[in-house]
Protein backbone atom coordinates (compact mmCIF):
# COMPACT_ATOMS: atom_id res chain seq x y z
CA UNK A 1 0.00 0.00 0.00
CA UNK A 2 2.77 2.50 0.51
CA UNK A 3 4.66 1.66 -2.73
CA UNK A 4 1.41 2.75 -4.41
CA UNK A 5 0.82 5.64 -2.48
CA UNK A 6 4.49 7.19 -3.09
CA UNK A 7 4.22 6.32 -6.46
CA UNK A 8 0.58 8.40 -6.82
CA UNK A 9 2.42 10.96 -4.77
CA UNK A 10 4.90 11.07 -7.58
CA UNK A 11 2.59 11.73 -10.60
CA UNK A 12 0.89 15.10 -8.74
CA UNK A 13 3.51 17.68 -9.22
CA UNK A 14 3.18 16.93 -13.40
CA UNK A 15 -0.15 15.59 -13.56
CA UNK A 16 -1.70 18.57 -15.56
CA UNK A 17 1.41 18.60 -17.98
CA UNK A 18 1.44 14.71 -18.23
CA UNK A 19 -2.75 14.96 -19.03
CA UNK A 20 -2.22 17.32 -21.85
CA UNK A 21 0.69 16.00 -23.17
CA UNK A 22 -1.10 12.71 -23.61
CA UNK A 23 -4.56 14.54 -25.03
CA UNK A 24 -2.55 16.70 -27.83
CA UNK A 25 -0.17 13.95 -28.41
CA UNK A 26 -2.00 10.28 -28.48
CA UNK A 27 0.06 8.61 -30.85
CA UNK A 28 3.16 8.93 -28.50
CA UNK A 29 1.24 7.89 -25.40
CA UNK A 30 0.61 4.87 -26.94
CA UNK A 31 4.22 4.29 -28.23
CA UNK A 32 5.58 4.49 -24.90
CA UNK A 33 3.25 1.85 -23.48
CA UNK A 34 3.95 -0.73 -27.04
CA UNK A 35 7.99 -0.35 -26.68
CA UNK A 36 8.83 0.34 -22.91
CA UNK A 37 11.75 -1.58 -22.13
CA UNK A 38 9.57 -2.67 -18.75
CA UNK A 39 5.73 -2.60 -19.22
CA UNK A 40 5.56 -3.89 -15.19
CA UNK A 41 7.24 -0.56 -14.23
CA UNK A 42 5.28 1.52 -16.93
CA UNK A 43 2.14 -0.24 -15.49
CA UNK A 44 2.60 0.42 -12.00
CA UNK A 45 3.43 4.15 -13.22
CA UNK A 46 -0.24 4.09 -15.00
CA UNK A 47 -1.62 2.79 -12.03
CA UNK A 48 -0.52 5.50 -9.91
CA UNK A 49 -1.63 8.46 -12.71
CA UNK A 50 -5.34 6.32 -12.92
CA UNK A 51 -5.69 6.49 -8.73
CA UNK A 52 -4.56 10.43 -8.87
CA UNK A 53 -7.06 10.94 -11.67
CA UNK A 54 -9.81 9.14 -9.54
CA UNK A 55 -9.14 11.02 -6.92
CA UNK A 56 -9.51 14.35 -8.74
CA UNK A 57 -12.66 13.31 -10.10
CA UNK A 58 -13.79 12.45 -7.37
CA UNK A 59 -13.26 16.13 -5.54
CA UNK A 60 -15.05 17.25 -8.86
CA UNK A 61 -18.17 14.99 -8.66
CA UNK A 62 -18.29 16.21 -4.78
CA UNK A 63 -17.86 20.20 -5.27
CA UNK A 64 -19.34 20.50 -8.96
CA UNK A 65 -21.86 17.79 -9.17
CA UNK A 66 -23.42 16.57 -12.31
CA UNK A 67 -27.43 17.97 -12.84
CA UNK A 68 -29.30 14.75 -12.92
CA UNK A 69 -31.84 14.57 -15.12
CA UNK A 70 -35.08 14.45 -13.26
CA UNK A 71 -37.12 12.91 -15.97
CA UNK A 72 -35.20 9.45 -14.43
CA UNK A 73 -36.67 7.83 -11.49
CA UNK A 74 -35.24 9.17 -8.10
CA UNK A 75 -33.33 6.15 -6.39
CA UNK A 76 -32.25 5.99 -2.72
CA UNK A 77 -28.55 7.61 -2.58
CA UNK A 78 -28.43 11.22 -1.42
CA UNK A 79 -25.62 12.95 -0.37
CA UNK A 80 -21.72 13.12 -0.77
CA UNK A 81 -22.39 9.18 -0.71
CA UNK A 82 -23.85 9.09 -4.08
CA UNK A 83 -21.50 11.22 -6.24
CA UNK A 84 -19.01 9.07 -4.94
CA UNK A 85 -20.34 6.22 -5.82
CA UNK A 86 -21.04 7.59 -8.85
CA UNK A 87 -17.52 8.29 -10.24
CA UNK A 88 -16.12 4.62 -8.68
CA UNK A 89 -18.51 2.92 -11.14
CA UNK A 90 -17.96 5.12 -13.96
CA UNK A 91 -14.40 4.13 -13.10
CA UNK A 92 -15.00 0.15 -13.30
CA UNK A 93 -16.99 0.94 -16.22
CA UNK A 94 -14.49 2.33 -18.04
CA UNK A 95 -12.33 -0.66 -17.53
CA UNK A 96 -14.53 -3.22 -17.73
CA UNK A 97 -15.43 -1.64 -21.68
CA UNK A 98 -11.60 -1.66 -21.92
CA UNK A 99 -11.17 -5.00 -21.18
CA UNK A 100 -13.71 -5.98 -23.66
CA UNK A 101 -12.06 -3.97 -26.28
CA UNK A 102 -9.35 -5.57 -25.88
CA UNK A 103 -10.67 -9.12 -26.04
CA UNK A 104 -11.86 -7.71 -29.42
CA UNK A 105 -8.18 -7.03 -30.42
CA UNK A 106 -6.89 -10.19 -29.09
CA UNK A 107 -9.09 -12.21 -31.60
CA UNK A 108 -8.14 -10.32 -34.52
CA UNK A 109 -4.57 -10.51 -34.17
CA UNK A 110 -3.04 -8.50 -31.51
CA UNK A 111 -0.60 -10.74 -29.62
CA UNK A 112 0.59 -7.91 -27.29
CA UNK A 113 0.61 -9.21 -24.14
CA UNK A 114 -1.86 -7.77 -21.24
CA UNK A 115 0.17 -5.94 -19.02
CA UNK A 116 1.42 -3.75 -21.99
CA UNK A 117 -2.58 -3.13 -22.88
CA UNK A 118 -4.10 -3.04 -19.76
CA UNK A 119 -0.91 0.36 -18.87
CA UNK A 120 -2.09 1.97 -21.14
CA UNK A 121 -5.82 1.44 -20.49
CA UNK A 122 -5.20 2.86 -17.00
CA UNK A 123 -3.94 5.82 -18.68
CA UNK A 124 -6.18 6.76 -20.82
CA UNK A 125 -8.73 5.87 -18.39
CA UNK A 126 -7.35 8.31 -15.90
CA UNK A 127 -7.59 10.64 -18.65
CA UNK A 128 -11.14 9.89 -19.73
CA UNK A 129 -12.18 9.98 -16.31
CA UNK A 130 -11.23 13.20 -15.18
CA UNK A 131 -12.74 14.57 -18.77
CA UNK A 132 -15.83 13.05 -18.09
CA UNK A 133 -16.72 14.18 -14.89
CA UNK A 134 -15.54 17.81 -16.20
CA UNK A 135 -18.03 17.66 -18.74
CA UNK A 136 -20.65 16.61 -16.54
CA UNK A 137 -19.98 19.33 -14.29
CA UNK A 138 -20.71 21.94 -17.21
CA UNK A 139 -24.17 21.11 -16.57
CA UNK A 140 -24.22 23.49 -13.53
CA UNK A 141 -24.19 26.66 -16.31
CA UNK A 142 -27.57 26.22 -16.90
CA UNK A 143 -28.67 26.58 -13.09
CA UNK A 144 -27.58 30.15 -12.81
CA UNK A 145 -30.62 31.10 -15.00
CA UNK A 146 -33.54 30.87 -12.10
CA UNK A 147 -36.26 29.56 -14.20
CA UNK A 148 -34.00 26.39 -15.04
CA UNK A 149 -33.28 26.50 -11.66
CA UNK A 150 -36.39 26.48 -9.96
CA UNK A 151 -37.88 24.63 -12.63
CA UNK A 152 -35.42 21.79 -12.10
CA UNK A 153 -35.73 21.58 -8.48
CA UNK A 154 -39.45 21.27 -9.14
CA UNK A 155 -39.13 18.20 -11.37
CA UNK A 156 -36.91 16.75 -8.40
CA UNK A 157 -39.87 17.23 -5.60
CA UNK A 158 -42.45 16.09 -8.64
CA UNK A 159 -40.53 12.88 -9.36
CA UNK A 160 -40.37 11.88 -6.04
CA UNK A 161 -43.95 11.89 -6.13
CA UNK A 162 -44.30 10.06 -9.52
CA UNK A 163 -42.40 7.56 -7.78
CA UNK A 164 -44.63 6.49 -5.42
CA UNK A 165 -47.43 6.55 -7.41
CA UNK A 166 -45.33 3.98 -9.75
CA UNK A 167 -44.28 1.40 -6.85
CA UNK A 168 -47.96 1.98 -5.29
CA UNK A 169 -50.07 1.65 -8.98
CA UNK A 170 -47.85 -0.71 -10.77
CA UNK A 171 -45.22 -2.21 -8.85
CA UNK A 172 -46.74 -3.00 -5.92
CA UNK A 173 -50.02 -3.78 -7.97
CA UNK A 174 -48.84 -6.59 -9.38
CA UNK A 175 -49.38 -10.14 -8.53
CA UNK A 176 -46.40 -12.00 -7.29
CA UNK A 177 -47.23 -15.53 -9.00
CA UNK A 178 -47.68 -14.24 -12.12
CA UNK A 179 -46.79 -10.59 -12.65
CA UNK A 180 -49.71 -9.43 -14.04
CA UNK A 181 -51.31 -5.77 -12.88
CA UNK A 182 -54.61 -5.49 -11.01
CA UNK A 183 -55.03 -1.85 -12.85
CA UNK A 184 -56.22 1.17 -10.16
CA UNK A 185 -57.74 3.71 -12.27
CA UNK A 186 -57.19 6.49 -9.81
CA UNK A 187 -53.70 6.09 -9.18
CA UNK A 188 -53.69 6.12 -13.05
CA UNK A 189 -55.50 9.05 -13.46
CA UNK A 190 -53.11 11.00 -10.82
CA UNK A 191 -50.01 9.88 -12.58
CA UNK A 192 -51.26 10.98 -15.74
CA UNK A 193 -51.80 14.59 -14.65
CA UNK A 194 -49.07 14.71 -12.66
CA UNK A 195 -46.73 13.36 -15.71
CA UNK A 196 -48.64 16.21 -17.88
CA UNK A 197 -47.32 18.78 -15.46
CA UNK A 198 -43.66 17.32 -15.30
CA UNK A 199 -43.32 17.75 -18.93
CA UNK A 200 -44.17 21.36 -19.38
CA UNK A 201 -42.19 22.59 -16.60
CA UNK A 202 -38.97 20.39 -18.34
CA UNK A 203 -39.48 21.98 -21.46
CA UNK A 204 -39.37 25.30 -19.60
CA UNK A 205 -36.52 24.71 -17.63
CA UNK A 206 -34.45 23.34 -21.00
CA UNK A 207 -36.10 25.78 -23.45
CA UNK A 208 -33.74 28.24 -21.87
CA UNK A 209 -30.05 29.84 -23.63
CA UNK A 210 -27.99 28.42 -20.42
CA UNK A 211 -29.28 25.09 -20.45
CA UNK A 212 -28.63 24.87 -24.33
CA UNK A 213 -25.37 26.63 -23.82
CA UNK A 214 -24.54 23.73 -21.16
CA UNK A 215 -25.85 20.69 -23.07
CA UNK A 216 -23.96 21.95 -26.36
CA UNK A 217 -20.79 22.40 -24.64
CA UNK A 218 -21.33 18.69 -22.63
CA UNK A 219 -21.66 17.50 -26.19
CA UNK A 220 -18.42 18.97 -27.67
CA UNK A 221 -16.26 17.81 -24.85
CA UNK A 222 -17.74 14.26 -24.66
CA UNK A 223 -17.48 14.24 -28.63
CA UNK A 224 -13.77 15.28 -28.72
CA UNK A 225 -12.98 13.01 -26.29
CA UNK A 226 -14.46 10.29 -28.19
CA UNK A 227 -12.58 11.12 -31.01
CA UNK A 228 -9.47 11.30 -28.98
CA UNK A 229 -10.29 7.43 -27.66
CA UNK A 230 -10.74 6.87 -31.08
CA UNK A 231 -7.50 7.71 -32.45
CA UNK A 232 -5.43 5.99 -29.70
CA UNK A 233 -7.70 3.06 -30.89
CA UNK A 234 -6.41 3.18 -34.36
CA UNK A 235 -2.76 3.83 -33.36
CA UNK A 236 -2.53 1.21 -31.23
CA UNK A 237 -3.90 -1.34 -34.27
CA UNK A 238 -1.58 0.06 -36.24
CA UNK A 239 1.12 -0.62 -34.19
CA UNK A 240 0.67 -4.40 -34.72
CA UNK A 241 0.28 -4.19 -38.20
CA UNK A 242 -3.12 -5.08 -38.88
CA UNK A 243 -4.21 -3.81 -41.95
CA UNK A 244 -7.24 -1.49 -42.37
CA UNK A 245 -9.66 -4.16 -43.04
CA UNK A 246 -8.70 -5.87 -39.31
CA UNK A 247 -9.25 -2.75 -37.47
CA UNK A 248 -12.54 -1.96 -39.21
CA UNK A 249 -13.02 -5.58 -38.03
CA UNK A 250 -11.76 -5.55 -34.25
CA UNK A 251 -13.76 -1.90 -33.89
CA UNK A 252 -16.70 -3.84 -34.73
CA UNK A 253 -16.29 -6.45 -32.30
CA UNK A 254 -15.18 -4.00 -29.86
CA UNK A 255 -18.43 -2.30 -30.29
CA UNK A 256 -20.25 -5.52 -30.17
CA UNK A 257 -18.72 -6.44 -27.25
CA UNK A 258 -19.01 -3.14 -25.59
CA UNK A 259 -22.66 -3.13 -26.47
CA UNK A 260 -23.28 -6.77 -24.64
CA UNK A 261 -21.14 -4.97 -21.64
CA UNK A 262 -23.29 -2.52 -21.42
CA UNK A 263 -26.87 -4.33 -21.42
CA UNK A 264 -25.68 -6.82 -18.87
CA UNK A 265 -24.92 -3.70 -16.63
CA UNK A 266 -27.84 -1.79 -17.54
CA UNK A 267 -29.82 -4.88 -16.59
CA UNK A 268 -27.96 -5.58 -12.87
CA UNK A 269 -28.74 -1.91 -12.35
CA UNK A 270 -32.44 -2.19 -13.09
CA UNK A 271 -32.87 -5.34 -11.09
CA UNK A 272 -31.18 -3.43 -7.66
CA UNK A 273 -33.16 -0.41 -8.82
CA UNK A 274 -36.23 -3.02 -8.95
CA UNK A 275 -35.66 -4.68 -5.96
CA UNK A 276 -35.44 -1.41 -4.17
CA UNK A 277 -38.30 -0.22 -4.89
CA UNK A 278 -40.30 -3.74 -4.46
CA UNK A 279 -39.20 -3.70 -1.00
CA UNK A 280 -41.56 -0.73 0.02
CA UNK A 281 -44.05 -3.15 -0.87
CA UNK A 282 -43.75 -5.26 2.12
Amino acid sequence: MQPTLENVLKELPGYLSKAIHMLTRPSDLVQEHVMADNPQAKLEQSIAFLLLSFAIALVLTVVFPEVTNPVQLVNGEKGMAAHAFAAIRLLFGLLGLAMLTYLAARITGVQDGFVRFFGLVCAVCGVVLVIQVFAASLTNISMADPVTARSWIAMEKGMQKIRLLIEQGVLCASDMHTGNVSPNKELASEFKTRLAGLQATYVQATDRPLYQLAATLQSLAMLALLIWAGRIWVVYLKSYSLSTGRIILTTGLGVVFAGAGMVVYELVNSGAEMMSMYRYCT
